[in-house]
């Protein structure tokens, strides 16, 4: 991918501002008539003075700009099938959501297309109040029917939308006016209004015909040109509903340019030489080097992004739970934060569910490293001479990292580990390694909150379950946990839940990485998130003037 950066459109734009500057500077002040001899007997009079004159209105100091960006080439535009970040973060500027979640992981109101919703007291209808005036990029006005459409899209079967799955709880959307959308459960759903922003839910125009090509959502930004495998161009929608605090209409940008670079490296070289302004998901390697530049700033949020190191327990050497237990003995969950993603972020339990849920986590000490006893347990499950096994790993960092420190924790207790790395797209390629493997490195993005990961991951069915784990009494209660709308009631839930993935789970999490951002020092506005690192409100950004 070249890197090449020219500067022609910048000059250009410098050149035609300077244009319209010099065309509304003030007007040369004209020297006022001379008072006119009045008649005999009359009193003179004065013609009236010349006015002042004035400048031309100039718009707050925030508007302006194209935001540049580099991350990869997206796979999939249309809604009901983004499948990558690139896919998600292009999305989220067209398009927007019934509800929004916010920067803690909780629905607003302020920054969804639904002003309202109320739910029955059996939790089994929520109705939501729309907008009115909201605009699609054709002009045409949000309606209740264009919601329905597309929520009745997403759940369709014969679509086989990436949320088939998460909206089958879904009886029936009704839309009885035009600013009114009722949903219909088969059982009660306390998460429910966080699915409804789950990124493939970007609610669209009814009349799309063809969603890879007519990107008709009611976002901030419309999209102005795609060129695959080297840019998106992004250009202000004009008629956007959401103002700030101070009455302006938002955003605040001209523009956006998202442009494709396949290589980390060459990304962070763009932004600390000035071609790009804005880096997405940065490798925890580049922080402290961006971090001493003073033209970029890095931001940073905890979240639940983890890279969970499974074991496969439906064979051996991991269907004796005296091995699985062994191996989580054997690791220093601290020494892997801080070498493999430079300390930023928060060490694991061996459970999905990270600090950052709050009164859902279960707080217990961080378990201590003790190769002499995972030796023993090793021993009495039948390997005192230890045993050998491979690890499936991504060339994608840190998981190679990641891999190496734990190759060589593990050898101190009698376990020799070969590593296979192997790219990206064959891991999660047509073959599914990844849940093939019986010792194998999966990354897993943070979600809103905790039950996808039970759902998705580690209930007998979970389509998944690449540990291939099933235990009953954990089925019941992530049954139990996904219909409880009492919460203190759903967290002492969620706390036995992960007291069994300490006891006898198939996974170990060393840690939870912090989301990481980076920036030009003159972007300003940035907001970071706990939810996924695609998630920014870029609405409200601009360039220091």
């Amino acid at each position: 991918m070249s890197r090449s950066r020219k500067f022609s459109l910048m000059t250009a734009v410098v050149i035609i501002l300077s244009m319209l500057l010099s065309a509304c500077a003030q007007p040369t002040a004209q020297p006022a008539p001379q008072p006119t001899q009045a008649p005999a007997g009359a009193a003179a009079t004065q013609p009236p003075a010349a006015p002042e004159p004035t400048q031309a209105p100039q718009p707050p100091a925030k508007y302006g700009g194209i935001l540049k960006h580099a991350y990869f080439a997206p796979t999939n535009l249309d809604p009901a099938f983004l499948s990558s970040v690139a896919d998600d973060e292009i999305g989220r500027q067209w398009g927007e959501f019934l509800v929004y979640t916010a920067e803690e992981n909780q629905p607003d109101a302020s920054r969804s297309l639904a002003e309202k919703w109320e739910y029955s007291a059996d939790g089994l209808t929520w109705t939501f109040t729309l907008r009115q005036g909201v605009k699609f990029h054709n002009g045409e006005e949000l309606k209740a029917k264009d919601v329905k459409s597309t929520f009745d899209r997403l759940r369709d079967p014969a679509v086989g939308a990436a949320t088939k799955e998460l909206y089958s709880n879904i009886v029936d959307i009704t839309a009885p006016d035009d600013y009114t959308v009722v949903f219909k459960l088969t059982k009660a759903n306390p998460d429910f209004l966080l699915d409804l922003g789950d990124y493939h839910a970007l609610i669209v125009w009814s009349g799309i015909k063809d969603y890879q090509k007519e990107f008709i959502g009611t976002g901030p930004f419309m999209v102005d040109k795609y060129l695959p495998e080297d840019r998106l161009t992004f250009k202000r929608n004009p008629n956007y509903w959401m103002k700030d605090a101070d009455g302006n209409q938002l955003p605040y940008l001209d523009g956006m340019e998202f442009i494709f670079m396949g290589e980390a490296s060459a990304q962070v070289e763009a932004l600390r030489g000035g071609q790009v302004d804005y880096l997405i998901y940065l490798p925890a390697e580049f922080v402290k080097t961006l971090r001493a530049d003073p033209n970029v700033v890095v931001y940073e949020k905890p979240s639940n992004t983890s890279y969970v190191t499974h074991m496969r327990s439906d064979r051996k050497p991991f269907s004796d739970v005296k091995v699985r237990q062994a191996f989580k003995l054997a690791v220093d969950r601290s020494a892997i934060l801080a070498v493999a993603f430079e300390g930023l972020g928060a060490t694991g339990r061996d459970t999905p569910f990270g600090p950052g849920y709050g009164d859902f986590y279960l707080d217990v000490p961080e378990p201590k490293r003790d190769a002499a006893a995972a030796k023993a347990l090793l021993a009495e499950a039948g390997y005192p001479d230890g045993l050998k096994i491979t690890l499936t790993a991504q060339q994608m960092s840190p998981v190679p990292a990641i891999a190496t420190i734990l190759k060589e924790q593990l050898a101190e207790a009698g376990i020799t580990v070969d590593i296979q790395l192997v790219p990206s797209d064959v891991y999660y390629g047509a073959d599914n390694l990844w849940l093939e493997a019986d010792f194998a490195i999966t990354d897993w993005g943070s979600r809103a909150y905790p039950q996808p990961y039970l759902d998705l991951a580690y209930t007998c069915a979970a389509k998944w379950n690449e540990s291939h784990w099933c235990d009953q009494e954990l089925d019941d209660l992530a049954k139990q946990a996904a219909s409880e709308m009492d919460r203190a009631k759903r967290a002492e839930i969620y706390k036995k839940i992960q007291q069994i993935f300490i006891d006898r789970g198939p996974v170990i999490i060393p840690f939870f990485g912090n989301n990481l951002w980076a920036a030009n020092a003159k972007l300003k506005g940035l907001q970071p998130t706990s939810y996924l690192g695609t998630a920014l409100d870029l609405r409200t950004v601009y360039f220091e003037k």
